[in-house]
C-alpha cells in the first residue's frame, strides 16, 4: 500500500468510526452551547494526544497487552460506570427541564468535564474498551502496513486518522454552538435526552463487555 493509499483508506475507515455514535460525539454535540464552538476541537486534541503514543506503542509490540482479558475487563467496567453517570445526568437535566440553551453557556459543565475538555477527551477515549480493541485489531493492521515506510508511514496514518476525529467533532460542536437561536429548548432537550439514553445504553454495553472479559 502506497503512502497516498494509506492516507485515503485511513481517513475513510477513521471517518466511519468517528461518525458512529459514541461518547465523544455525544459530548461534543451536547456541550457545544455551554463550552463553545471549539468544544469538539479540544476533545479531538485530547483524543489525539492519547492516540499518538498508542500508535508508537503498538508499532513496537504493545498490541498484545491490549488484548488481555484483564485489561479489557477493567477498562469496560470503569468506562461503563463513568458513562452511566454522565448519561443519567443528561437524562435528568432534560426531563426536569433544568437545562436550556439560553442559560446553558453560563453554567458550569458536568463534573466529568470539569477537568477540562482536553483531559476529558483523553478520559473518554481510554474508558472505551472498544477503542482499545479497535486499535489492537484494525488499528494494528494499519500500523503494520504503515510501518513499511518507517516513521513517515506512521505519521501519514496517524494524521489521516486524527483528521477524521478533528473534522467530525469540531463540526458537531460548531453546529450546536452556533445554533442557539435556531434550535428551540424543546428540541434541544429532546436531543439531549436522546444522547443521555445513548450514553446510558452504551454504558450497559461497556459493563457487559467488561464482565465478559473478566470471565475469559
Amino acid at each position: 500500500m502506497e503512502l497516498i493509499g494509506i492516507f485515503v483508506t485511513s481517513f475513510i475507515v477513521g471517518l466511519s468510526g468517528a461518525m458512529s455514535p459514541g461518547p465523544l460525539s455525544a459530548i461534543a454535540f451536547t456541550e457545544g452551547p455551554r463550552s463553545g464552538k471549539w468544544t469538539g476541537t479540544m476533545l479531538a486534541v485530547g483524543h489525539g494526544l492519547v492516540e499518538g503514543p498508542l500508535v508508537i506503542a503498538i508499532a513496537f509490540g504493545f498490541g498484545e497487552w491490549l488484548r488481555k482479558p484483564s485489561v479489557g475487563s477493567i477498562i469496560g467496567i470503569a468506562g461503563g460506570l463513568v458513562l452511566a453517570w454522565m448519561g443519567w445526568g443528561l437524562i435528568k437535566g432534560a426531563w426536569q427541564k433544568s437545562i436550556s440553551l439560553k442559560e446553558l453557556s453560563a453554567k458550569e459543565p458536568p463534573a466529568a468535564l470539569r477537568v477540562g475538555l482536553v483531559p476529558a477527551g483523553i478520559l473518554l477515549s481510554v474508558s472505551n474498551p472498544y477503542w482499545s480493541l479497535w486499535w489492537a485489531s484494525i488499528g494494528a493492521g494499519f500500523i503494520l502496513a504503515s510501518w513499511k515506510y518507517g516513521v513517515v508511514g506512521l505519521a501519514v496514518f496517524y494524521l489521516a486518522h486524527w483528521l477524521t476525529d478533528f473534522s467530525w467533532l469540531t463540526a458537531l460542536s460548531f453546529l450546536t454552538a452556533s445554533g442557539r437561536k435556531a434550535i428551540s429548548d424543546k428540541v434541544y432537550r429532546a436531543i439531549l435526552f436522546g444522547c443521555g439514553l445513548f450514553l446510558l445504553a452504551f454504558s450497559l454495553y461497556f459493563l457487559y463487555s467488561g464482565i465478559r472479559f473478566a470471565r475469559q
